[in-house]
């Protein structure tokens, strides 16, 4: 029945992130990777001279070319992340009940994740592809220490050869958690090994290896040559002309007060990590507490160097403070587990719910971008019309669709037409005018959509005459 009851919650929680992945858009960089781009990547030998971010790259081009594989690599991923918060908590203490109140908090915490961070993880698929995967890793790198603390542990052959792989793989995602995870297996090697049994030292050097071996690969690759001796126009590691390293965004994204105010708040929970890490009896949530904490400053220490720096930068922290918050949580309730579990699912039900209608619009809103866009290919028009989206608030929308030259190379016949944005209200109360009419086909469809839109803006330019 537990075991039942598990499965039920992790396959409700890949559900909601895969159709996420299934229906948020395909925004700027997406299209690009999705199509003639991605087709040449590897083919082609760019992937040696652009950067040593290979599985990250290969899962954008798979992702953007097939709607299915976004679903699955949205909830795979994602449910690895949740499951693996819960392992560690399991590793701290055993819990009394199911033992879901982690996951069930720490999917909570991604689907609240500040709305710059979303935007760049779950409503851009290129962010997803680099910045969630390169996650996992890290906690489950704990979950073995925690597993492996002071107690001899068994592993087949067939284990330690894919923990090996995947200590490899694990760097070919982001540059700045392959940095972290050498920093971490460097780390636990030099200060906890004498804690592990004769198996497990023997796998943690195997994960050292791997760990430099994939950073090896990484680095080796061309891009960063020309980055390191500042021949890169986009990125740099002393900060480009653009000014866009850590320090730089938030001056520029943030008022001097919310920084000051962000500040502090972190100082505090640090040092109250800390503090409290210090007094706590259990020497593995000890180990855990504060090496989240390190690894959740380390990981994000490279930037305030390197440049260009995004949101999605942001996410590895978010998720290691995040994990700190979730079993500590869930540690001091443990008692009362079976009655906040529940409301705890259902919070992360009903996050999960909004978060895939919020995807499901603005997927539909950019279907309905390609089929109208098509449908103005075949017409005789000095026009072209723009359908925008109802909010840009959890997609990464860097250019409006009317200036985007990926899809007007993909979707656009004549761009030499005057581009006309259609307000988001305005097309869909269009639609909502046809929507009980019976057409024959849909082209005839929108045949009457167009005219719609055409009366829309007649009627928009009379308003503006009268002003």
């Amino acid at each position: 029945m537990t075991r039942t009851a598990k499965l039920s919650f992790y396959f409700i929680i890949f559900i909601i992130f895969g159709l996420v992945g299934l229906w948020m858009p395909l925004l700027g960089d997406d299209l690009h990777w999705g199509t003639y781009f991605g087709s040449n990547y590897f083919p082609q030998g760019i992937f040696l001279r652009y950067d040593g971010r290979y599985l990250g790259d290969f899962l954008i081009i798979a992702i953007t070319k097939i709607k299915l594989l976004s679903f699955i690599a949205y909830g795979t991923f994602m449910t690895l992340i949740v499951f693996l918060v819960q392992k560690i908590r399991d590793q701290i203490k055993a819990p009394k009940s199911l033992g879901l109140v982690s996951s069930s908090l720490m999917t909570i915490a991604i689907l609240i994740a500040p709305k710059i961070i979303f935007q760049q993880i779950l409503g851009w698929h290129s962010g997803f592809a680099n910045y969630v995967p390169s996650a996992v890793f890290p906690l489950f790198m704990l979950y073995l220490v925690l597993k492996n603390y002071d107690q001899e542990v068994h592993y087949y052959r067939t284990i330690i050869i894919l923990i090996f792989l995947a200590s490899i793989m694990a760097q070919f995602f982001a540059e700045h958690v392959t940095v972290l995870n050498c920093f971490n297996s460097v780390l636990v090697w030099i200060f906890l090994r004498k804690h592990f049994g004769t198996e497990f030292k023997k796998i943690l050097n195997w994960i050292l290896l791997g760990n430099f071996i994939g950073a090896f690969l990484m680095f080796i690759n061309g891009a960063y040559l020309k980055i390191l001796f500042g021949k890169d126009s986009y990125r740099s590691v002393s900060g480009s002309n653009k000014t866009d390293t850590m320090i730089s965004y938030f001056k520029t994204q943030f008022t001097p007060r919310t920084l000051i105010t962000v500040g502090i708040l972190l100082l505090i929970f640090s040092l109250f990590v800390i503090w409290y890490s210090t007094k706590v009896k259990d020497v593995k949530l000890r180990i855990a507490n504060l090496s989240l904490l390190l690894s959740g400053f380390v990981v994000i220490t490279p930037f305030l160097v390197v440049s260009p720096f995004g949101a999605r930068c942001m996410f590895a922290t978010y998720v290691l403070f995040s994990t700190i918050v979730t079993i500590n949580i869930d540690l001091l309730t443990d008692t009362y587990e079976k009655y906040i579990f529940p409301v705890f699912a259902l919070m992360a039900l009903v996050l999960g719910v909004r978060a895939d209608l919020i995807a499901r619009n603005y997927g539909q809103t950019f279907n309905m971008q390609i089929e109208y866009s098509q449908y103005q290919n075949t017409i005789d028009s000095k026009n072209q019309y723009y359908l925008q989206y109802q909010d840009t608030h959890y997609i990464w929308l860097t250019t409006l669709i009317q200036d985007d030259p990926n899809f007007a190379q993909l979707y656009i016949k004549n761009n030499n037409r005057n581009k006309i944005p259609i307000n988001y209200y305005d097309w869909v109360d269009v639609q909502d005018q046809l929507q009980n009419k019976h057409f024959a086909n849909r082209n005839d469809y929108m045949k009457a959509f167009n005219k719609g839109i055409l009366e829309k803006v007649k009627l928009i330019q009379q308003k503006e005459k009268q002003k």
